[in-house]
């Protein structure tokens, strides 16, 4: 599991170095932690976009794991 550091939360995104900061496993975690405030907020749709980087549909599909797991 990678060491998640709160340093990688910014204003109005989130932004860290693919592979040392930012991992499909801190993905995942940051993916539950949205879904289980949305289930507290009663909040029922989310939405995941992202731009064309080559890391975009690992971080995506972990982000949705960690959705669908909470």
């Amino acid at each position: 599991m990678s060491k998640l550091s709160k340093d990688i939360f910014k204003a109005y995104d989130i932004r860290g170095v693919v592979g040392k900061t930012l991992t499909t496993d801190i993905a995942r975690l940051i993916g539950q932690a949205i879904a289980s405030e949305a289930l507290a907020r009663r909040v029922t749709t989310l939405v995941i976009g992202r731009d064309g980087r080559l890391s975009g549909p690992d971080l995506c599909d972990a982000l949705g794991e960690g959705i669908r797991a909470a």
